[in-house]
């Protein structure tokens, strides 16, 4: 483990948003730019009738919903997602979320996403 990584407490509405392809809305909440060596989390809300990309990518995704109701699509099954419901999105598996009602997700990718995303 690195010890001269510090640990921290942040308020999400002091992190800069991004508007996403589709419409939806995101913030890097935790990057390699705050030293995390591992793992990005991002808060990505998505407003009723808007989307995430619709994409694929040779990485993992871990995905909370925060709150709403979501249709899914990894690979060519279309599911559905509402608050308190986790998703995994494997490696390479084309996928992407419509919100059905306003959402919010957490999303956890590893930090070479983030850094193809910010630059370092």
């Amino acid at each position: 483990m690195q010890s001269n990584i510090r640990g921290f407490v942040r308020h999400s509405g002091d992190i800069e948003e991004l508007e996403m392809d589709g419409g939806a809305r995101i913030r890097w909440l935790i990057t390699h730019r705050d030293g995390a060596p591992t793992f990005s989390m991002r808060l990505i809300t998505v407003g009723k009738g808007r989307s995430t990309p619709h994409h694929s990518h040779d990485y993992e995704h871990e995905i909370f919903v925060v709150k709403g109701k979501l249709s899914v699509q990894i690979g060519k099954e279309k599911l559905s997602a509402v608050d308190g419901d986790h998703i995994f999105i494997p490696p390479n598996e084309f996928h992407g979320m419509t919100a059905l009602s306003d959402s919010s997700i957490i999303c956890v990718v590893p930090i070479r996403a983030a850094r193809m995303a910010l630059g370092d």
